[in-house]
C-alpha cells in the first residue's frame, strides 16, 4: 500500500493496520464495482483470519474518507467504485448483472449547462443505464433459433 494512503488515513484520524492495509490494497487491485462478498473472498485468499464484518467496516471507511462510493443499480447488490476525477456512468445488464463503466464527460457538460439555465447548482452526477448487454442478447437469440420457446 502506498505511503500516500497511509498518510491520508492518518490525517483523517485512522491508523493503517495490517488487516486494513490488506483490505485497501485488495479493493484497489480489484478495480471498480466490487461487492463486499467479492472483496471478502479476495482478502480471505491471503489472510483467512479476516472476518466479513472487518471487510465491510473497512469498505465503509474507504467510502467515508472519499476514496470510493456506493453504486446501487437496483439488483439488490451494493457495489463500491473508486472515486475518480473523470466523470463516468454505468451500463448495467439486467440479465447477467455485469456493470460496465462509460465515459460521460460530454453528457456531464450538457447536464451542467441544463442545470445552470434552470438556476440549479449540481453537486454530483450519477448516470446509470439499465438494459441487456450484447452477449445476453446474443445468447437469447441463439435459444430462440434453437427452437426453445421464449415463454417457457
Amino acid at each position: 500500500m502506498g505511503i500516500f494512503v497511509k498518510e491520508f488515513l492518518k490525517t483523517k484520524g485512522f491508523k493503517m493496520t495490517p488487516q486494513r492495509e490488506l483490505i485497501f490494497r485488495s479493493f484497489f487491485e480489484m478495480g471498480e464495482h466490487v461487492s463486499v462478498d467479492e472483496l471478502y473472498d479476495k482478502v480471505r485468499q491471503e489472510d483467512s483470519s479476516v472476518g466479513y464484518a472487518t471487510v465491510w467496516r473497512n469498505l465503509k471507511l474507504i467510502c467515508k474518507v472519499g476514496l470510493a462510493e456506493e453504486v446501487n443499480i437496483g439488483d439488490g447488490i451494493t457495489r463500491y467504485d473508486r472515486v475518480t476525477r473523470v466523470p463516468h456512468g454505468h451500463l448495467f445488464c439486467t440479465s447477467c448483472k455485469t456493470v460496465t463503466e462509460i465515459t460521460v464527460e460530454q453528457l456531464v457538460g450538457l447536464l451542467s449547462q441544463t442545470a445552470k439555465t434552470r438556476g440549479f447548482v449540481p453537486e454530483s452526477f450519477k448516470i446509470e443505464v439499465q438494459g441487456v448487454c450484447k452477449e445476453c442478447r446474443g445468447a437469447a437469440g441463439e435459444k430462440d433459433k434453437s427452437g426453445a420457446s421464449a415463454g417457457g
